[in-house]
């Protein structure tokens, strides 16, 4: 068989299989994949046999407190929105809206799309996405249907608020997800619904004895690199789903929580099912990229992965940024044993104030009046991709709560009220938690329950006290920490940027500037440290701005693999700093070969937790915001003569 002119013009996605069918049939028993329309009755056979618990439990219905929420569907035989009553069972559907015009449920027409008959009666406004998968649901035997566009009120801010809240339960109590992974708008359609809809044709060729064929699309081109998963909203939906329909532009893809790899419509036909399990990372993995593991993961490595996903994604309102996000809180919520504040968990605040640009990163502002929508300190105030602090470090500043400025340390925080201000109580709660070690990052685990692994040993939200807390009436964090002194230049932070780590680590050049490793040097010219600043905010910095740099915490170098002797949460930073100016003429400068944190012929890098975690801050009105952060050494910061300074970070 001959292709059609043009069908394998694009040859990006050209690739060939060979088969070897039994007893040397002849190329007319081969099974082509090219129909023009999905497989319905091979789809249902997918759906049932997981929904009758074949491969694993079936999700519960939807509970009580889910419905109570004024929880809606579509009900697609009376072609109306209706007012969920458990334990309906029904299906979700996620998509990409794009720029489209379609119907959406407003306060205005709430009621009326409640009429029997009055999503048929405006059935040209619906876009086709939704109206196939309407006709999808009703050949697999269902009848309600989730779409957000129309099961959520787009007007009413308190009601959109509570569904965006139970985000995680709306998706995880579907007994399945259609997703369209094709199209980048809601009249795109599901490939496959109606004849003609599917395009891809598959050829096959006898060379002597092997029989070739051209492949279709494979998942991860198919799926993961389609617009549907570049999208923020979808990635909750992704990672909260219990089973999931991928309707692609060429083939169905289904996968559930229960099996190992996704089934494919594929030439191979297996005699049980007419399936082929392709070798592809299963997309519920613990290890995927984009999913929250169950067990035996340390949550804030959990979370570093699930953020970076994250933030490289897009949005059509760049307002929705959190709004996309708390679903993902919500099931991290019990792995931190914490709420979220603008996306970083509360009880973390004084590690995650260190996450860094992993790409370009520009403020996030308000597009008609250019003013920034959220706060420096955190992720969400930024478009870019980024990457969590997940290194072991010792926090070294103190929280300032209230109007009386009680004082507050982050174990303050984490321990059960009142722990870690009395030394028995202290060590006694810190005998319920073994630590250790993995990819640089800490982990503790509890001895009653080694299932799950912190960052930091944490007490249950009820058992002690929820902070830190930002200013009354602001979204400013308060804190006391070391700076430099007052109106004196203890460092020179340069513009030239540390070429070194630009080159090799950042990809950073002087005709286009990504993430700027600048170097902070002391009054001799020895490079002390270093500042990563975005590319955007480097261009900005002059000689007259108010910029101060702020200790976090201290930290090892990366390579350094010893913790010291002892516990180093009672390291004494007075007794492990040198005051005196030290030189190692005989030690190699730091070379291009080579990214090093600071020059290694003034300062020791061989000491057991010697550098610590800055950010640099710029003063305005008496609030300062976050520009970057880096790492200086402790001798270094010593001979600078720091002094404490109370912090509002805006």
């Amino acid at each position: 068989m001959d292709p059609a002119p043009g069908e394998l013009d694009d040859f990006s996605d050209l690739s060939f299989r060979i088969c070897q069918p039994q007893d040397n049939p002849s190329a007319a028993d081969l099974k082509c994949v090219q129909s023009p329309q999905i497989d319905y009755e091979q789809i249902k056979k997918w759906y049932q046999c997981c929904l009758t618990d074949k491969c694993g439990p079936s999700p519960s219905p939807p509970s009580e407190e889910l419905m109570l929420e004024d929880f809606r569907l579509i009900d697609v035989q009376r072609w109306c929105i209706v007012k969920c009553e458990p334990p309906h069972r029904y299906i979700a559907l996620s998509y990409v809206w794009g720029g489209s015009e379609t119907l959406r449920n407003m306060q205005r027409i709430r009621q009326s799309l409640e009429v029997e008959g009055a999503l048929l009666d405006r059935i040209h406004q619906l876009p086709r996405t939704i109206k196939d998968a309407m006709s999808l649901i009703k050949k697999l035997g269902e009848r309600y249907l989730w779409v957000d566009s129309l099961c959520i009120v787009q007007d009413d801010k308190n009601h959109k608020r509570i569904q965006i809240a139970a985000m995680n339960k709306i998706y995880s109590s579907a007994a399945l997800t259609i997703v369209v992974a094709s199209g980048d708008n809601a009249n795109s359609g599901l490939p496959g619904m109606s004849a003609g809809g599917r395009t891809f044709r598959q050829h096959f060729e006898q060379v002597q004895s092997v029989y070739l064929t051209n492949s279709t699309p494979s998942f991860e081109r198919a799926v993961n690199d389609s617009v549907w998963n570049s999208r923020a909203w979808t990635l909750q939906e992704r990672i909260m789903s219990q089973r999931i329909l991928f309707v692609a532009k060429d083939r169905c893809f289904f996968a559930c929580k229960h099996r190992q790899h996704v089934l494919i419509e594929s030439i191979t036909d297996d005699p049980e099912n007419g399936l082929y399990n392709e070798n592809v990372v299963n997309v519920f993995e613990d290890s995927s990229a984009n999913m929250i593991p169950s067990s035996q993961t340390v949550n804030i490595v959990s979370y570093r992965r699930v953020v970076e996903s994250y933030t490289s994604r897009h949005l059509t309102f760049e307002s929705d940024i959190l709004n996309a996000f708390r679903g993902i809180e919500t099931l991290f919520r019990p792995l931190f044993r914490s709420d979220f504040v603008f996306g970083l968990p509360r009880s973390e605040l004084d590690s995650q104030l260190l996450w860094q640009p992993a790409g370009p990163c520009t403020r996030r502002r308000d597009p008609v009046t250019g003013i920034p929508m959220f706060p420096s300190w955190s992720w969400a105030g930024w478009v870019g991709k980024i990457t969590c602090n997940v290194e072991e470090n010792l926090s070294r500043i103190e929280w300032v709560e209230g109007e009386d400025e009680e004082r507050f340390s982050g174990k303050d925080f984490r321990y059960p009220k009142g722990a870690n201000k009395d030394v028995h109580k202290r060590l006694s709660y810190r005998m319920q938690w073994r630590g250790g070690i993995e990819n640089h990052a800490p982990y503790y685990k509890e001895n009653s329950d080694k299932d799950k692994y912190f960052f930091h040993p944490t007490a249950p939200e009820e058992e002690r006290i929820l902070g830190p807390n930002m200013k009354a009436g602001t979204n400013h964090l308060v804190f006391e920490a070391e700076t430099e002194p007052e109106n004196v230049n203890a460092f020179d932070i340069g513009l030239d940027h540390f070429w070194t780590m630009a080159i090799y680590k950042q990809r950073c050049t002087e005709e286009k500037h990504i993430v700027c490793p600048l170097p902070l040097r002391d009054t001799e010219k020895y490079i002390a440290g270093y500042v990563m600043v975005p590319g955007e905010i480097t261009a900005q910095l002059s000689h007259d701005g108010d910029y101060q740099i702020v200790m976090i915490s201290r930290t090892k170098t990366f390579e350094q693999e010893t913790r010291g002797e002892g516990n180093p949460d009672l390291l004494d930073d007075s007794e492990d700093v040198t005051l005196e100016k030290s030189y190692f003429p005989d030690r190699p400068a730091v070379k291009i070969s080579k990214v090093g944190d600071c020059d290694p012929r003034r300062f020791d890098l061989t000491k057991p937790w010697c550098l610590y975690n800055i950010m640099l801050v710029e003063w305005k009105h008496g609030v300062a915001y976050r520009l970057g952060v880096g790492k200086v050494h402790i001798d270094a910061w010593a001979q600078a003569r720091p002094q404490k300074k109370i912090i509002v970070l805006g």
